[in-house]
């Protein structure tokens, strides 16, 4: 599955405290995160992220193009 990990500012610890308690499941599928949010998952976990632009930088538009053309599972 394609996955997108997006939190903002304040949430970010919040995911990487949810890639790290998921990490052994999602390290079977290809992540996508916009890049200050992939960068602190992959540093804390080392999982492999495709990282966008940071969300202010149009990272979350980057994503949001994906899922409007159902390029993303969850």
């Amino acid at each position: 599955m394609k996955i997108a990990l997006i939190a903002h500012d304040r949430k970010k610890p919040m995911m990487v405290k949810l890639a790290t308690a998921y990490q052994t499941i999602l390290e079977k599928h290809e992540l996508f995160a916009t890049g200050t949010t992939g960068a602190k998952i992959t540093e804390a976990t080392g999982l492999k992220v495709h990282r966008f632009k940071s969300g202010p930088l149009g990272g979350d538009q980057q994503i949001g193009a994906m899922i409007s053309e159902d390029e993303l599972d969850l």
